[in-house]
C-alpha cells in the first residue's frame, strides 16, 4: 500500500516552501499508512541502530529490533556485521539484551551458532546438522558513519557514505567518531513519529515551548535549513544570539570550524536518525517506532572521549543529560498537542512558513517513496 493522496493535497506538499503545506492528517493517523512506511521506508532504508563504542571487544553484542524485525549487532574477528536473532529451526528468538558471548544458543532447542551466525550443532536433529547455509542465521547489511551503526534490509540500498556525502561537510568539524556516550535515558512517546522529527526539525518553536530556555541564546528568527530532498536528509542551523556571550562551560571540541563555536545544529536522515550537535557535546535521539501510535525514544549525551574519560567525565554527562531531558521535557506538549488535534473532524494539512524548510525538504523524501502516483511513475 502506498499513501494516496487528492490532487489538492499533492499541490500542496510540492509547492515551493513558501506556499506549503504539511503531509494530511491521515498520513500521521491511520495505522495503514504505518504499515506501508515499514516496507517502503524502514526496511528499505538505512537505519541507525547503535555506536561503534558499544562492541568493544570480540564476542560483544546488543539487540535491536527494527520494527518487526529483532537483529543481532556482534564484533567478530573480522569487525562488526548483523544477522537476523531469528532461529531458523521454529523462529525463536535465538538471544535477547547484550552481553559478551563466543556463540549463540537458542534457548528453545539448543541449535548453536557461532558469532558468523552459521550452525554449529542442533541436538539430536539428525540430517540437519549436515545442511549447509539454509540452517544458518541469514545476514544483514550494516555499514558505519561518523561512529554511527546503520542496517537495512535492504541488498540494493545505497551505501550510507554516498547517501550523505553531501552533509558530512556541515558537521565534519564535530569530531563525530571520537565521541562516546556519555549518559542516556529513554521516554515512552504515544504518538507518531514524524511528530517528532518535524518539530525536531524547525527552531520555529523556540518562541513557544523553549522561549525561556532555548530562545534567549538562540533566536528563532535567525535559524536557516539546507538539506538534500532526493537524498532525504537536512540540517537546521541555530546560530548564537550575537549579543549574548556563549552558554557553554565546557571544553571546545578541538576541531570546530570557523562559526560552529557560536551554534548548535540539528541534523536529519530520513527515515527517522536525529541527531544534535554543539561546540562542546552532541545528542543522538533515537526513534524506534512500533506503530502509527507509539515508538520509542532514546536520547543519548555523546561527549568526546577525553572529557568523558577526565574524572569529572561521569558527572558532566549526567548534568548534560539532566539538561536536553529538560528540554525534550519542554518539547512533550508539542508532540502530544497535535497528535490529539490531529484526529479531530476540523484536522486538516497546516502552512508552513520560511522558518520551517526542513519540514518541506524531508517531505519530499516522504512523498517519493510514499505516494501513489510516484509508486505509479516508478513503475513504468
Amino acid at each position: 500500500m502506498v499513501m494516496k493522496l487528492t490532487s489538492n493535497e499533492r499541490a500542496g506538499l510540492r509547492s515551493p516552501v513558501s506556499s506549503a503545506r504539511t503531509l494530511p492528517p491521515r498520513a500521521y493517523t491511520e495505522s495503514e499508512v504505518f504499515e506501508a512506511e515499514k516496507h517502503r521506508l524502514f526496511y528499505s532504508e538505512w537505519n541507525c541502530v547503535g555506536r561503534i563504542e558499544q562492541f568493544q571487544e570480540v564476542g560483544d553484542y546488543r539487540t535491536v529490533w527494527l520494527l518487526d524485525q529483532p537483529i543481532i549487532l556482534v564484533r567478530r574477528e573480522t569487525g562488526l556485521a548483523a544477522m537476523s536473532a531469528i532461529c531458523p529451526h521454529r523462529q525463536m528468538l535465538v538471544i535477547e539484551g547484550d552481553g559478551q558471548t563466543g556463540s549463540f544458543s537458542c534457548p528453545y532447542h539448543l541449535w548453536k551458532f557461532s558469532l558468523e551466525g552459521k550452525l554449529i550443532s542442533a541436538p539430536l536433529a539428525g540430517e540437519h546438522q549436515a545442511r549447509d547455509n539454509d540452517c544458518d542465521l541469514p545476514s544483514i547489511r550494516l555499514e558505519q558513519w561518523q561512529g554511527f551503526v546503520f542496517v537495512t534490509l535492504n541488498p540494493d540500498a545505497e551505501p550510507i557514505a554516498t547517501r550523505l556525502a553531501g552533509l558530512t561537510p556541515h558537521i565534519e568539524g564535530y569530531d563525530m567518531a571520537a565521541m562516546r556516550i556519555g549518559h542516556s535515558q529513554t521516554f515512552d512517546s504515544p504518538w507518531n513519529w514524524k511528530l517528532l522529527v518535524e518539530n525536531f526539525m524547525e527552531a520555529y518553536h523556540h518562541i513557544g515551548p523553549h522561549r525561556e530556555s532555548i530562545q534567549p541564546q538562540q533566536p528563532a528568527h535567525l535559524s536557516f535549513s539546507s538539506g538534500d530532498a532526493l537524498k532525504g536528509w537536512a540540517v537546521l542551523n541555530m546560530p548564537d544570539d550575537p549579543k549574548r556571550e556563549s552558554s557553554s562551560r565546557l571544553p571546545l571540541i578541538p576541531s570546530l570550524k570557523e562559526g560552529q563555536d557560536r551554534q548548535a545544529l540539528a541534523s536529519v536522515v530520513l527515515p527517522a536518525f536525529c541527531w544534535i550537535n554543539t561546540p562542546s557535546v552532541a545528542f543522538w535521539y533515537q526513534i524506534e517506532p512500533s506503530a502509527h501510535d507509539a515508538f520509542t525514544l532514546t536520547i543519548h549525551t555523546l561527549l568526546p572521549r577525553p572529557l568523558l574519560e577526565s574524572p569529572d567525565g561521569a558527572s558532566v554527562a549526567a548534568s548534560v543529560g539532566g539538561i536536553i531531558e529538560a528540554i525534550h521535557l519542554e518539547d512533550v506538549p508539542a508532540n502530544a498537542g497535535p497528535w490529539q488535534a490531529l484526529k479531530a473532524p476540523f484536522a486538516q494539512a497546516g502552512w508552513l512558513t520560511p522558518l520551517e524548510e526542513a519540514i518541506w525538504l524531508v517531505n519530499q523524501w516522504w512523498l517519493d517513496r510514499m505516494d501513489d502516483e510516484c509508486e505509479a511513475h516508478s513503475a513504468n
